[in-house]
């Protein structure tokens, strides 16, 4: 290899002469790099030089034919489409598209099993409450349970005001250690489905533990409609990590409030489960 000639970075005494181009310059010159003639020795890499104005160190372009060109093109084509797909499947939009149609097989699944009832409570209200009404639905809607059960403490006004169940109402009602024994024949071998369970749960074990019973153990054998519901919506919450959860809007009363849980179900089970891709998958 000939001995190259070397020079200093730009702006430094010992510069190259302005006719000498690097690859780069070149390319804008439509110009292809043969034979350098210069080098600039940098700590990271050598930049090497060429000289436009002579033919051995430097070539024009050859122009691509139409086929090559119509390579370039499908082949950038396909690059795009890659890109843009890759993009989508690790964006948070290909997971809430994933968990929306896992959520409906969810639902559809289970809407051909018998093995599950569903349940619902009015309380007294939010914090060491007690039960005021408890229904429980078979799979299919049928009534299993539907009573007023009187609780040991007054109902608050302003939870009267949200569910309608009054002192008044509950007065003649059984007690929840009456209702128990029924809670639990009715359970037994099933799943139990409710929307939001941890409220639910948490109600059901704080009354039984109230009258001194045994625990329904419902902590293996609970699905929470809610949450599927919210994962099928796919309203994501940067803030909380995760799918907000949406209002039942059945009425505040225990037998309503399960059918209404039931109407959901049906409704994620409706859905289409067709993965949606908004972007061309590669080849």
């Amino acid at each position: 290899m000939d001995k190259l000639d070397e020079y200093k970075w730009w702006g430094k005494p010992g510069e190259p002469p302005p006719n000498l181009k690097t690859k780069k310059q070149l390319a804008e010159l439509g110009l292809s790099p043969l034979k350098a003639v210069g080098i600039i020795r940098a700590q990271k890499y050598d930049v090497l030089l060429y000289d436009p104005d002579n033919p051995e160190s430097c070539r024009p372009k050859r122009k691509p034919t139409e086929k090559q060109l119509e390579t370039l093109a499908a082949n950038r084509e396909k690059a795009r489409i890659k890109r843009e797909y890759n993009d989508w499947y690790n964006s948070r939009e290909r997971l809430i598209e994933q968990d929306r149609v896992a959520a409906i097989r969810w639902a559809r699944d289970e809407l051909t099993r018998d093995d599950w009832v569903i349940l619902d409570t009015e309380t007294t209200g939010l914090h060491n409450a007690e039960i005021v009404e408890i229904a429980i639905v078979s799979h299919v809607g049928a009534t299993l349970l539907n009573t007023l059960v009187k609780p040991s403490i007054p109902i608050p006004a302003d939870v009267v005001a949200i569910h309608g169940i009054s002192d008044e109402m509950v007065a003649n009602s059984p007690s929840f250690s009456e209702v128990y024994p029924q809670i639990v024949e009715v359970l037994e071998g099933k799943r139990v489905f409710i929307y939001n369970a941890a409220f639910d749960i948490k109600i059901l074990d704080y009354c039984r533990k109230l009258h001194g019973l045994k625990s329904f153990n419902l902590s293996k054998r609970y699905e929470c409609i809610m949450e599927w519901h919210a994962q099928w919506a796919g309203d994501w919450s940067d803030y909380h990590e995760g799918y907000r959860w949406h209002p039942l809007c059945g009425g505040h009363r225990a037998l309503d409030d399960c059918l209404a849980a039931l109407d959901r179900v049906k409704k994620i089970a409706a859905d289409s489960d067709t993965f949606h891709c908004p972007v061309p998958r590669p080849e």
